[in-house]
């Protein structure tokens, strides 16, 4: 069996799983200027609420904070594929009749290493290499997108992947998710994380209120989900610290800093806004999805490939060019 084929074999095998990527623009004027806008607001504050300072003209609950409740477009288009690259491989382009200006990141996503790359250990590098040879010629489970086998997306690839909508109390926060019914609660009441010996796929919430700015502290995950589709991996070590405040009534600000000293040789931070959708009897669309629904066919053309001596890299390279 040719390259080619095995090749297209996979491909199609992997389509069902991809063709959830809505279009996007392209980096331009609009894109980069909110990627310039996110940039500013988490250097500054952007007058955001830290340290006591309150916007007047944001919608409040009874209890004084900002009204975030409602639904929400769930961050930029493509992030989910890679969060330093965006969207997507040749061929999978051609397959979804994407034109230039629904590829790449419609702006730079991590913000801070200022290159907008992971700063991975060199061993972790070199794993997720390895991890970019077995997700396109997978022989066995643990080598697909754990997203791709409908397990939760963790933290914080899941504000990422799908729309989302919050509920707020004065005691919790609440998150769900389009994708896949996920969903998490955040208590506010000051508990504390629990015993270190627990790790879950969506990790441990906790959050509190510095001014109009909730801050979300997020530990005890486990190491199974990716941060994308490129084989962005974590180990149990992960902590997460997300900041979400409203500039105005209908936008919402995201930022994540992410640390796990096994893994990463610093911490790093990623950011954008989203905004908000729907109206009166506005319901998500449901991303229904179940463990196993699409990995027989990729692992028997993954399995081929390896058998024929073709085992190759995931990559965003055209080999028509």
């Amino acid at each position: 069996m040719s390259r080619r084929c095995i090749r297209a074999a996979v491909a199609t095998a992997t389509f069902v799983a991809m063709a959830w990527l809505a279009p996007q623009p392209a980096v331009g004027p609009g894109g980069a200027g909110q990627f310039l806008a996110v940039v500013e607001a988490a250097g500054s504050g952007g007058g955001s609420g830290v340290g006591g300072e309150q916007k007047a003209d944001l919608p409040r609950t009874a209890d004084g904070h900002p009204d975030m409740q409602g639904y929400w477009d769930g961050g930029p288009g493509n992030a989910s594929h890679s969060i330093e690259d965006g969207c997507c491989d040749p061929i999978h382009a051609r397959m979804q009749s994407r034109g230039p200006d629904r590829l790449g990141l419609p702006f730079q996503l991590i913000v801070d290493p200022p290159d907008g790359r992971i700063p991975y250990r060199r061993w972790a590098a070199e794993k997720r290499v390895e991890l970019l040879f077995d997700m396109e010629t997978p022989t066995e489970l643990a080598h697909i997108d754990p997203e791709d086998r409908c397990l939760l997306n963790g933290v914080p690839r899941s504000n990422y992947r799908g729309d989302i909508e919050i509920r707020q109390n004065a005691g919790h926060v609440v998150m769900l998710y389009e994708w896949a019914h996920a969903y998490r609660v955040v208590p506010m009441d000051g508990s504390p994380h629990i015993g270190a010996d627990i790790a879950l796929f969506n990790g441990d919430s906790r959050g509190r209120w510095e001014g109009d700015t909730l801050v979300v502290d997020v530990t005890n995950f486990n190491d199974v989900p990716w941060l994308d589709s490129h084989g962005s991996f974590y180990s149990e070590q992960l902590r997460v610290v997300e900041r979400w405040s409203m500039p105005d009534a209908d936008t919402l600000r995201y930022e994540a800093t992410i640390e796990d000293p096994a893994v990463f040789t610093r911490p790093w931070t990623l950011a954008f806004t989203m905004g908000r959708i729907g109206g009166d009897g506005y319901e998500f669309y449901e991303e229904a999805c179940w463990e196993g629904v699409t990995n027989r066919r990729r692992l028997a053309a993954g399995r081929i490939a390896v058998a024929n001596g073709e085992r190759f890299m995931h990559t965003h390279d055209d080999p028509q060019q």
